[in-house]
């Protein structure tokens, strides 16, 4: 899936996907956004960025992840 960066106010930003982030627990019980959801952002190499959902343990690690 591809998304276009944009400026918003001078901040880049990209947009995630709703359904996904649905799938995997971040939205609130009625599907929106929560105002308080804190996300990770890394930069992992040369314009590679990885986001996670911070949880009420902290970071998942990358091998929860990244599971093969």
């Amino acid at each position: 899936m591809f998304r276009t960066l944009r400026n918003h106010d001078g901040t880049p930003l990209v947009a995630l996907d709703r359904d996904e982030l649905q799938m995997d627990g971040v939205l609130d019980g009625q599907g929106a956004v929560p105002d308080d959801q804190p996300m990770h952002i890394q930069r992992v190499g040369k314009a590679c960025y990885l986001v996670r959902a911070v949880n009420e343990d902290g970071l998942p690690d990358l091998d929860e992840v990244f599971r093969l």
